[in-house]
């Protein structure tokens, strides 16, 4: 059984801490704080921080090695991002500061999340002395008067299992569904 606590940092970053209490996630996971649904593949089980942490969304472990895991969150937009630009760089100082490098930007392609606008970008390290990869997609969602909310879906993988992987990113973002957002 996964014992692992989720705990969030900005927009989906996870820390895996050994903890009994998560909460288990299976079929569908509803999120009516952020305002979305996704389907979870079958197979897989997602697991998310219980109460009183904050419910951003889920991480589902891959199997066969530690290190993979897809990631789906949902934050307000806090660093107050304009555009996809601002979060790629965002998203390439976090993923620098893990690896312990520096990393480069492989590949980005624009796509849609849900009727919204999104984008779909790939980093590696710049050195082979690490063989991870991050994907992510990224939506944001526009509240007027508000600072919004940024949609993500983030896979950390091993170079070796990338092109396995990478097909969970295109099954969340297939399923992913807009919810009513809470007054």
């Amino acid at each position: 059984m996964i014992s692992f606590l989720l705990s969030g940092s900005l927009h989906g970053a996870y820390r895996f801490q050994e903890r009994s209490d998560y909460l288990v996630e299976k079929d569908r996971y509803s999120n009516y704080d952020y305002g979305y649904s996704v389907r979870i593949p079958k197979g897989l089980t997602g697991v998310r921080s219980p109460s009183p942490f904050p419910n951003h969304g889920f991480v589902i472990e891959l199997p066969e090695h530690p290190k993979a895991s897809v990631s789906v969150d949902a934050s307000y937009n806090a660093a107050e991002w304009r555009s996809f630009a601002d979060a790629i760089n965002a998203h390439k100082r976090y993923f620098k500061d893990e690896v312990g490098g520096e990393v480069s930007l492989v590949g980005q392609t624009q796509t849609v999340l849900a009727g919204l606008r999104a984008t779909r970008f790939t980093m590696r390290p710049k050195t082979s002395a690490s063989n991870q990869v991050r994907e992510i997609l990224l939506a944001f969602r526009n509240i007027p008067g508000e600072v919004g909310i940024v949609y993500e879906i983030s896979l950390t993988t091993l170079t070796s299992r990338y092109d396995q992987d990478k097909q969970l990113v295109a099954d969340l973002q297939r399923t992913w569904g807009l919810r009513s957002l809470p007054k």
